[in-house]
């Protein structure tokens, strides 16, 4: 009696499965922008731990860890750090279950949500919970995973990313209209007025270095000359510049970020050519091809947005022509 008791006892505790939670919580940049506390990763966080706590069905829940893409976007998931650290660790047999807020902080593209979904997580055996929205538990709930919502929110979610892209876009397009500078970074030789980001004031220390380029060339010196000339100087190039001096958080994907960057031939020529020397504001030059592909092309000249006399020239206008 005894032994069928054990028996017993034994099917029930392998009834019962051990969830290791990796809790995903994805903050956009359209969300740090409107400050909505609802979507903050604070309130994320609290809803999740909510529902987890919430759970009463024998089931042993363990938080792994938690992953945090802070004022990512969610169109692409390279940039997403956390995310793809996440995959790595299911990978690794660390996690077996993944909890969102809703689906939007995973996926905002129609095919990558479809793929996770009714692919990866099932591949390697993750049970996958959102909460809002588009309620899902794909261990609990497997039918709904099945649902024509599921796409249909997948749908949804990609389009609002792409009129929020697109709006983002006409707000960006009318401040250059304007002569407003957008970038994240002033071109060398300038900085972003303290009073006013959207303009530009001389950097007197870097404005020096773009005068003597100009003057050494109208010399008679060439682009290679004026290189070795910086270099051998020790006058830091434009990208050192940028994170030694002034202090930025500048990257450029072309420069080993573990070495300081020199001066180049093309960096010169780069600023003999550019008319923001003097005074003009001259953007869009460069443009992502779309909201989910995040990779830049070159525009055409005649379609860059170019304002004159828009702040302090660095180089004079006959100068400049000479050049």
């Amino acid at each position: 009696m005894a032994r069928k008791s054990r028996t017993i006892t034994e099917a029930i505790k392998q009834k019962f499965r051990v969830w290791r939670i990796a809790i995903y919580i994805r903050l956009s940049k359209e969300d740090a922008r409107s400050f909505d506390e609802s979507e903050s990763v604070s309130n994320q966080r609290a809803i999740i731990e909510e529902h987890i706590a919430s759970f009463n069905d024998g089931d042993e829940y363990i938080i792994v860890d938690e992953y945090v893409d802070d004022g990512i976007s969610g169109t692409t998931d390279d940039e997403r750090e956390d995310f793809q650290r996440m995959l790595s660790d299911i990978k690794k047999g660390l996690i077996n279950c993944v909890i969102v807020k809703d689906l939007a902080r995973s996926f905002r593209n129609y095919s990558d949500q479809g793929y996770y979904l009714d692919d990866w997580f099932p591949r390697f055996n993750v049970r996958f919970i959102s909460l809002y929205h588009q309620p899902l538990d794909s261990y609990k709930e497997p039918q709904n995973m099945r649902s024509i919502a599921v796409p249909i929110q997948g749908v949804l979610n990609e389009n609002h990313c792409a009129e929020t892209s697109d709006k983002v876009r006409e707000v960006f397009d009318m401040k250059r209209r304007n002569g407003e500078h957008i970038g994240s970074f002033a071109a060398y030789g300038y900085i972003k007025d303290p009073n006013d980001k959207n303009a530009l004031v001389v950097d007197e220390e870097a404005a020096e270095v773009v005068r003597e380029i100009f003057t050494k060339f109208l010399d008679g010196m060439s682009k290679n000359a004026i290189v070795h000339y910086l270099n051998e100087h020790g006058v830091l190039s434009p990208a050192a510049y940028k994170r030694e001096r002034l202090g930025l958080k500048y990257q450029n994907p072309s420069i080993d970020p573990a070495k300081r960057p020199l001066w180049g031939a093309v960096t010169i020529t780069g600023i003999l050519k550019n008319r923001m020397y003097c005074g003009d504001m001259v953007q869009g030059r460069y443009r992502v091809k779309s909201y989910k592909i995040h990779v830049q092309e070159v525009v055409p000249e005649d379609e860059w947005y170019i304002v004159e006399n828009t702040h302090e020239a660095i180089i004079d206008r006959d100068t400049f022509d000479k050049v």
